[in-house]
């Protein structure tokens, strides 16, 4: 029978034997469950979520995809902020409309705080800008360090921390990581092969988050979105 996962999962090993990936695996066994679209979805322990009183979500990079922010909502009755600085996102979001529980800010995850230029292909059609990307159009928006976001919204506690920020992720995750509130789960999306990062910056990035008291408990079968727990 036609395995479409164990398929991708082959030509991942093939691309590890080239120095391209990383074949992480889960190191804990929990209860998981995959919430929203084949192409906006994340996998997250339902077991902390259903005793938080509402879960407090914080979901950077949305794109044209909010089903996971809507997914949360629905299943788990989430307070969601929704990030994302970038013109396009937020043109898309304002016609498609959101949740009630649901507050979108339009304002990108950095190291800093201040403005950044973000590029975006001009063949890519989903609106991925990116402050990797070289060339292409450019806009320059606002951004902010964790702490700064966590204390603009006065929060002391997050349940999910999800990231999906076209590369800077290796640049946000130190900064997260040394930050007195750190979350529950953290959801991320690594763009290994993608704006020249290579997988090391991915196992590296890995290291630091398992060293700070999380545990992978569960890898997309592409391989690029990995789900943390705080131990």
């Amino acid at each position: 029978m036609y395995n479409p996962d164990w398929l991708r999962y082959c030509k991942r090993m093939v691309r590890a034997g080239l120095g391209t990936d990383h074949l992480l695996r889960p190191e804990l066994r929990i209860d998981t469950r995959r919430i929203g679209s084949a192409y906006g979805g994340w996998i997250v322990a339902p077991g902390p979520l259903a005793t938080a009183r509402p879960p407090v979500v914080l979901s950077f990079g949305l794109g044209d995809d909010i089903s996971f922010d809507e997914a949360i909502i629905q299943y788990h009755n989430a307070r969601v902020y929704g990030f994302d600085p970038t013109p396009a996102s937020l043109a898309w979001i304002a016609a498609k409309g959101t949740p009630a529980n649901m507050q979108v800010v339009p304002i990108g995850l950095a190291a800093f705080d201040g403005q950044q230029s973000f590029s975006i292909p001009r063949n890519e059609t989903r609106g991925n800008f990116s402050c990797k990307q070289a060339a292409g159009t450019s806009v320059v928006c606002k951004v902010k360090r964790y702490d700064s976001i966590l204390a603009m919204l006065d929060l002391d506690h997050v349940d999910v921390l999800k990231l999906d920020v076209e590369g800077s992720e290796y640049d946000v995750i130190p900064d997260v990581l040394a930050s007195s509130t750190l979350p529950v789960q953290f959801l991320i999306e690594f763009h290994h092969r993608i704006h020249n990062i290579h997988v090391a910056a991915t196992r590296k990035s890995v290291d630091l988050i398992k060293r700070a008291g999380f545990s992978l408990f569960a890898v997309s079968p592409g391989g690029q979105e990995l789900s943390f727990i705080r131990n």
